[in-house]
């Protein structure tokens, strides 16, 4: 019983690789000509097709946005940040971290802008880098802020989330937000 049960997973995580590389391959030929807008801003489109139904094909979706920045010659930070959680719930902490490092803002006027961009990065990078003190201070900055900016609450959330399954996969903690 135990060697069917091993082999039927064996079989479902190399299938579900499968897939993914399939589905990777695919969206090479299509996804690299459309807009931005198309191509990360769009439900359902672009690098978010190779995570629906329940696929979770982050290492390709990686890939893809990593291929889609080269080749449009692509500037929009959100892409970087994408590419950087994609890593992240990949496992490879890492290449999340060289991507996040390119997505801070040089400077932030929070009388213009009361979301704590900065701070929320670079409280991922240190989950990255296991380093908790760091996490939860980045985390302190965005929760004191969670009044003045909609984006501050729900990334205090996610920070402590980070924080709550530290021991955790990024991707284990960031599907358990706490609602």
């Amino acid at each position: 019983m135990k060697i069917l049960l091993a082999t039927l997973v064996l079989f479902s995580f190399s299938s579900n690789a499968q897939n993914c590389q399939d589905l990777y391959q695919q969206h090479l030929k299509t996804d690299l000509a459309l807009s931005y807008k198309e191509f990360d801003q769009t439900m359902g489109q672009g690098f978010r097709a190779l995570l629906k139904d329940g696929l979770n094909c982050h290492k390709e979706v990686a890939q893809l946005i990593e291929k889609y920045i080269e080749v449009n010659n692509a500037t929009q930070s959100s892409l970087r940040w994408h590419a950087a959680q994609s890593w992240g719930h990949a496992g490879d902490y890492k290449k999340a971290v060289k991507w996040s490092k390119t997505v801070p803002k040089n400077s932030e006027n929070f009388e213009e802008n009361a979301l704590r961009w900065n701070d929320f990065v670079l409280g991922n990078i240190a989950f990255f880098e296991k380093d908790k003190e760091t996490l939860t201070q980045h985390r302190d900055k965005v929760a004191a802020a969670k009044d003045n900016h909609f984006g501050n609450q729900l990334n205090t959330k996610f920070l402590d989330s980070l924080i709550k399954n530290f021991n955790e996969s990024y991707h284990y903690a960031v599907n358990h937000i706490e609602q």
